[in-house]
């Protein structure tokens, strides 16, 4: 899978963990500008370690994925492709 096709999917699938953690119905666009850190209230570290899960990043790479959704999805696409877990890691 390329670079382009891995944000593809990275970007679909926080963009709906981001829905689902913060109940919002704001456009893919608008969401891809928000900081969760620095507009909710609610415990945004649920939403980053839902993302770590789904991609198998470990843990420690928690504080490199935080910001902009924007930038959240280039962080966990370049980490995804250098988990063990992910099939390039064997390449």
């Amino acid at each position: 899978m390329d670079v382009v096709e891995k944000e593809r999917v990275v970007k679909k699938n926080v963009l709906e963990i981001f829905r689902d953690n913060f109940e919002t119905r704001q456009s893919d666009s608008e969401i891809l500008s928000i900081r969760p850190e620095k507009e909710y209230d609610t415990d945004f570290i649920s939403y980053y370690e839902s993302i770590l899960d789904i991609f198998l990043i470990d843990q420690e790479h928690l504080c490199n994925i935080t910001g902009k959704v924007e930038y959240t999805v280039k962080k966990v696409a370049e980490l995804w492709s250098m988990t063990p877990h992910s099939f390039n890691a064997y390449n």
